[in-house]
């Protein structure tokens, strides 16, 4: 992942991958997104962040 396009996520916020696991954002550091596991039934809160991953070895 290279960064954000928008507005960069605050804690509370969810990512979800492209697999449908969520994350609820704990902390966002400079160079880290501190994240715990959320169970398939959570409800939703906050902003919603789709995670897609670079390819490996991928130039920025």
């Amino acid at each position: 992942m290279s960064g954000w396009s928008g507005p960069g996520p605050v804690g509370g916020d969810e990512v979800l991958t492209g697999t449908g696991r969520r994350y609820q954002i704990v902390e966002v550091k400079a160079k880290a997104v501190v994240c715990l596991v959320l169970p398939r039934d959570a409800p939703v809160q906050g902003q919603v962040f789709n995670w897609v991953w670079d390819r490996r070895g991928a130039k920025r």
